[in-house]
């Protein structure tokens, strides 16, 4: 039987992907969130070159091309040095099709919203989900202001804390904090007077976490910084707040963590940054159920990871690779091909994620000395699987 319609719940990153896809499969869907407007929350992400050439896919590269800035290596500093130790390349667009980018997320969601909306569908913000069920005929789910909406398949993309995921796929599937912290603003780049060390992007290392320090926009005004540290947890998510709103002990509590950095522009640029915005780190663990019947969950509603440079072209990756199937096969088919072929990459992922988020915990110096050490002979070992991501194009799987 051809599938008509897709319900989508969130329209988050990974929702929108999915429904641009889907429309280019001429299959209708109706899309919705839970908040009253597009979400702003999230600092200055990168795009690899895979997650660039699905965007030009979907029809919305062409709209990030005066926001986002090229990236052509992430440029991996020690603290501790004024020399860079190594860095992570995308500058081979002969082969990759593409740079990477660096875009505020913000703005990323702006231009798919946008090309969304040209191909005449809208998000229907403000509607929460309280019931899903199933049928022969396909999904049926009704929301708090009584409608309800049925349609052949059903997408929970609704991020880590996912409804879909909570209320029908795997309820006892919950996030846990990592740890760890990102405290991220942004800065102009006049206001620095030392001499900045990096092109495009850099990830300052330390003892007591890193700095991540990039450009985000075409014209280089302005910067993205931020500090990713070990934080411990706090009881609520107001208490979170609470901690994110003292603007001034943040800022002095990262300035403390980098107070020996040998590279001048640092400290410049933690006090000129402006207001500090506090994400502490939650993931899910690996494995858990993807599925159930006609319902399937994608992007961090699956598989929440700790954020690292893929992980937003992971959420692109997943919508495109599920309408690939889609536009071939029914829906359990699809479901059934979908996870035998994304898990293993995801488990692969999540296991690299989780490697390099491990090592800004707080160290001691003979042990941060190892890892300064090993950084360039374990990317220079790794080189050939990261060009052969960037290169692969999923839509020639079956």
């Amino acid at each position: 039987m051809a599938i008509k319609k897709a319900i989508i719940i969130g329209a988050g990153i990974s929702g929108i992907a999915v429904a641009l896809a889907l429309h280019r499969l001429k299959i209708g869907v109706f899309i919705c969130d839970i908040k009253k407007q597009p979400g702003t929350i999230g600092g200055a992400i990168n795009l690899i070159p895979s997650a660039l050439r699905y965007l030009d896919h979907l029809g919305v590269l062409s709209k990030l091309e005066s926001k986002g800035c090229i990236v052509h290596s992430i440029e991996i500093f020690s603290v501790h040095t004024p020399y860079k130790i190594a860095d992570v390349d995308f500058s081979n667009v002969d082969k990759y099709g593409y740079h990477a980018m660096r875009i505020l997320r913000a703005n990323l969601l702006q231009a798919m919203l946008e090309t969304l909306n040209e191909a005449g569908e809208e998000v229907q913000y403000g509607k929460s989900m309280v019931e899903i069920s199933e049928s022969a005929q396909g999904v049926e789910v009704r929301f708090d202001d009584g409608e309800m909406v049925s349609a052949d398949l059903l997408l929970g993309c609704d991020g880590i804390h996912s409804h879909t995921r909570t209320m029908f796929v795997d309820p006892d599937r919950v996030p846990v904090y990592t740890g760890i912290a990102v405290a991220y603003g942004l800065l102009k780049a006049s206001s620095i007077t030392e001499p900045i060390h990096f092109k495009d992007t850099a990830v300052n290392t330390s003892r007591r976490g890193s700095l991540l320090i990039s450009y985000y926009q075409p014209s280089r005004e302005s910067i993205y910084l931020g500090a990713v540290m070990e934080v411990e947890e706090q009881a609520s998510r107001e208490s979170w707040k609470i901690r994110g709103a003292d603007q001034q002990k943040m800022k002095e509590e990262i300035a403390q963590r980098f107070h020996d950095a040998k590279i001048p522009c640092l400290g410049q640029m933690i006090r000129e940054v402006g207001d500090l915005c506090l994400y502490p780190v939650h993931i899910l663990g690996p494995g858990g159920k993807w599925s159930r019947g006609k319902v399937m969950l994608l992007g961090d509603a699956a598989h929440a990871m700790p954020p690292q440079g893929e992980s937003t072209g992971i959420a692109i990756e997943d919508a495109v690779l599920l309408s690939h199937l889609l536009a071939r096969n029914t829906v359990s088919d699809t479901f059934n091909k979908y996870e035998s072929l994304r898990k293993p990459s995801i488990d692969a992922a999540y296991v690299e994620a989780n490697r390099r988020w491990g090592v800004v915990k707080d160290m001691g110096w003979l042990q941060c000395k190892i890892r300064e050490w090993i950084t360039p002979w374990y990317l220079w070992w790794t080189q050939g699987k990261r060009e052969k991501a960037f290169a692969e194009d999923i839509r020639r799987l079956e």
